[in-house]
């Protein structure tokens, strides 16, 4: 665990709002566990079961609204200081993210180098923005407790191969593992090397686009497309070969604002699911909640939303849609049964992003609690609640 984890643990209200996200108290390995007497631990025949909890977030969109904000809690010498945006005092989310073992955010844009202008760069020949994130959305990540990024959309190719180059420069920087682009094939190919070991299960994380924005890459292995179901049937097949005992499978999708899957992006998951060893589907890309559901055995998040983004406004046409300010943060607890064999319990965290200020907030547990220490100001509980009632339509069972 890096020291950016470490120093994401320490904020205040861990605890608090790390409860919202551990299993059934006294299970092994859990949240908030008490640890096992001396005569307990005599008295154990056999090892406690493994377990970790991950989690996902949804979609990063550094659009003005969001650098701004960024720019405006920077101090002084600085450009842009996004911890303070995922970090508010009133229900923040960054307590959650350090509670998981594996937390995962999905970087929808590529990152520039430090001290590269980020905003627009031109038009995409199918229609939208090329978009450049800044440098420092990497190191806000980190210290936010992120420890890995899925790298793979339709943005990814959006500044060509020096986007690609300085996303992943970027995340080596700050100690945040990544998946779905590769500078070179060598770490493009799926080996024992890959596999990351958290709290001693070795899993793999694999994350595709079935969309892109610009021409893919000359050369396949730089950015991962979900082509078929017999690539990614295959590739999940060479990481358990690799040694992997949990998969789990991030898709970057290409429609959007839907409440639901569209029947292609369903009958492609259950394809995969039905001829892959996949522990979880995680799906990004349409910008708003979409329910998580068990497809066969295995949790589906349709769409986790947005994590932050500068959609909401009224001028935006489509993406003005309020929804947009709304997200999933999916934690799925996996705990071990007999060798080798995982159960999955899932439980997802909502995420709000404010109008205002672009904060990212976690409010379920202050919202539903009416004696709370922290005073929600009203227009940001009117914002907040707005967020629940919204999402609740979609997507019921909120933490």
């Amino acid at each position: 665990m890096g020291r950016a984890k470490i120093t994401a643990r320490l904020i205040a209200v861990a605890l608090a709002i790390g409860a919202l996200v551990s299993s059934t108290p006294g299970t092994p390995g859990t949240i908030g566990e008490h640890a096992p007497s001396a005569d307990a631990t005599a008295r154990r025949s056999s090892p406690p079961p493994r377990s970790l909890l991950v989690a996902f977030g949804g979609d990063i969109l550094n659009e003005n609204a969001v650098n701004q904000a960024a720019a405006d809690a920077a101090g002084l010498g600085r450009r842009y200081d996004f911890t303070p945006l995922f970090a508010p005092p009133a229900a923040p989310v960054a307590p959650v993210i350090a509670a998981a073992d594996l937390a995962v955010c999905h970087a929808e844009l590529p990152i520039g180098d430090p001290g590269q202008r980020p905003g627009v760069y031109g038009r995409s020949p199918f229609g939208g923005n090329l978009l450049l994130a800044p440098y420092e959305l990497a190191p806000g990540l980190a210290a936010t407790g992120f420890d890995r990024c899925s790298t793979a959309s339709n943005h990814s190719f959006d500044l060509g191969v020096p986007g690609i180059v300085s996303t992943l420069d970027a995340f080596d920087s700050v100690g945040i593992t990544h998946a779905g682009t590769a500078r070179t094939a060598e770490e493009s190919a799926l080996s024992a090397d890959q596999v990351l070991q958290v709290n001693g299960v070795g899993l793999s994380h694999l994350s595709y686009t079935r969309s892109s924005n610009t021409t893919p890459p000359r050369n396949p292995w730089m950015l991962d497309r979900a082509t078929s179901v017999e690539r990614i049937i295959a590739d999940v097949a060479a990481a358990r070969t690799a040694g992997a005992e949990l998969v789990i499978v991030s898709i970057h999708l290409g429609t959007e604002m839907q409440t639901g899957p569209t029947g292609n992006d369903r009958d492609f998951a259950t394809r995969v699911i039905a001829g892959a060893d996949v522990d979880l589907v995680i799906h990004h890309g349409p910008h708003v909640v979409q329910p998580a559901e068990r497809v066969n055995g295995t949790w589906v998040y349709w769409s986790l939303g947005n994590f932050v983004s500068g959609m909401g406004l009224a001028h935006q046409g489509r993406y003005a849609d309020q929804r947009t300010l709304d997200g999933l943060l999916a934690t799925v607890r996996f705990t071990e049964t007999e060798p080798g064999v995982f159960t999955a319990e899932s439980r997802p965290v909502l995420i709000c992003t404010s109008l205002r200020d672009r904060s990212v907030h976690a409010p379920v547990g202050v919202l539903a609690d009416p004696a709370a220490t922290v005073v929600l100001e009203p227009a940001l509980r009117a914002e907040l609640q707005a967020c629940l009632d919204r999402t609740r339509r979609v997507q019921p069972d909120l933490s």
